[in-house]
């Protein structure tokens, strides 16, 4: 009796083995099936690089993975360039899409000289890195003899419903450091609040009337995107869209300008009205000679 039942409980045990076993195994199919699917629209996972990595290897593995990195934040580089040429290396930067999007580019705030240390900081963050992106970043490391002095963290867009998956999957690789999922839109528009309109009381008809117009955004990832108008005999109404790029954005900024370029072909009082986000109406009238 003693025996049937040692033989009893071990055959219970090397079951219930089994069955966790298929159960991991199906969990690790399942994962992987949907790796097979195209990568979210959103920023699904993000990925600590530490600072010996190398970022060509990065980018390597990340392409082989077929993720897309939607931005790259908190990398330091130290450069060799003089305060006087600090400006044109800010031009130069700013002609890279990368860097310069519509809300981001080289600032008096990301590309400075540091007296202390006799260096030039340049501290941007870095959009869209697809392959030609990569390369060029590659390339400017290396043409401007740039210094690592501190990596950053890659978000990255995967297919959805492996992030759990790939947050334990990606520390087995050297670079990693840590790894954290999330899910954050960092593309979108919004109708921006129009805070004044420079709109002259007088003007001529036919003739293109520049008037200057501030508006905000609810943080540091906001910039102009358009101006649209629908119009109702002498009544335009005119909305500025705002769009937002980038992630981990909660600092405030400064009001931001636009020019809106108004011109009536008929004479009489003119009206401009700016819908705000809240339904209410920011109203002006000109009057067209």
């Amino acid at each position: 009796m003693s025996k049937i039942l040692t033989l009893s409980i071990i055959t219970f045990l090397l079951f219930s083995c089994s069955s966790d076993n298929s159960e991991v195994q199906k969990e690790e199919t399942l994962d992987l099936e949907l790796a097979k699917g195209p990568n979210s629209s959103k920023i699904n996972l993000a990925i600590g690089i530490k600072d010996n990595a190398d970022l060509s290897v990065v980018f390597k593995t990340i392409n082989e993975l077929n993720f897309d990195i939607r931005q790259m934040n908190g990398f330091v580089y130290l450069s060799n360039t003089a305060k006087s040429d600090v400006p044109d290396l800010r031009d130069f930067l700013n002609t890279k899409p990368y860097i310069k999007t519509g809300a981001w580019q080289a600032t008096t705030s990301s590309v400075f000289y540091y007296e202390p240390e006799n260096k030039t900081y340049i501290v941007n963050s870095f959009f869209e890195m697809n392959l030609s992106n990569q390369e060029d970043l590659l390339g400017i490391i290396s043409s401007l003899k740039l210094q690592e002095k501190d990596k950053g963290n890659i978000c990255l867009s995967i297919p959805e419903g492996t992030q759990t998956y790939w947050k334990t999957a990606m520390k087995k690789y050297s670079f990693v450091e840590w790894t954290e999922t999330f899910d954050q839109v960092c593309v979108s528009y919004e109708q921006a609040p129009v805070i004044v309109a420079n709109v002259p009381s007088i003007g001529k008809v036919n003739e293109i009337i520049p008037i200057d117009i501030t508006f905000s955004t609810r943080n540091s990832c906001g910039g102009f995107d358009s101006v649209s108008e629908t119009n109702s005999g002498n009544t335009k109404t005119i909305t500025i869209k705002a769009k937002y790029e980038g992630c981990f954005c909660f600092q405030s900024i400064g009001n931001i300008k636009t020019i809106y370029n108004f011109k009536a072909t008929t004479t009489g009082t003119h009206i401009l009205r700016f819908p705000q986000p809240n339904g209410g109406l920011l109203t002006y009238s000109i009057n067209i000679q």
